[in-house]
């Protein structure tokens, strides 16, 4: 895929409906790029996992804030980054890549946990940094 040098920014409040119009403007976007369908899909994924988690955790105790998402297109994929003004991730960490175990009754297979691994095995390069007042997230899906 060559580099089109497409660049596109969203800014959202913080809120179920604000993350639904984020991931519409950015499929729209990435749509126009000419990216194929299983690329829209895996960006869609990670992002809608993103940022409704910046949604119901970091920003739990302030609803409504403003979230950035801004993405570049560049040679080896599309690169992302998120930035909110909610709380840290607890010990500055991003969440762990392990998906949650199976091999258990039908009645205790977990209901979540999926989500941190799915962002884990569709994006690469994903670097978390906590800067003052503000979180910041980048991480890139690639092509292939």
């Amino acid at each position: 895929m060559s580099e089109n040098n497409i660049c596109f920014s969203v800014t959202f409040r913080g809120s179920p409906s604000g993350v639904r119009r984020a991931l519409r403007m950015t499929r729209a976007e990435i749509a126009a790029s000419g990216a194929s369908t299983d690329m829209l899909g895996r960006v869609e994924t990670v992002l809608a996992e993103v940022l409704n988690n910046v949604v119901e955790h970091a920003l739990r105790d302030r609803p409504g804030e403003l979230v950035k998402a801004s993405g570049h297109q560049k040679p080896d994929g599309w690169h992302f980054r998120i930035n909110d003004t909610g709380c840290a991730l607890p010990d500055g960490e991003l969440p762990g890549s392990a998906f949650p175990k199976l091999d258990t009754a039908i009645e205790d297979l977990p209901e979540g946990g999926f989500g941190w691994a799915m962002v884990h095995l569709l994006a690469r390069d994903l670097h978390y940094c906590r800067l003052p007042g503000r979180n910041c997230l980048s991480f890139r899906i690639p092509f292939e």
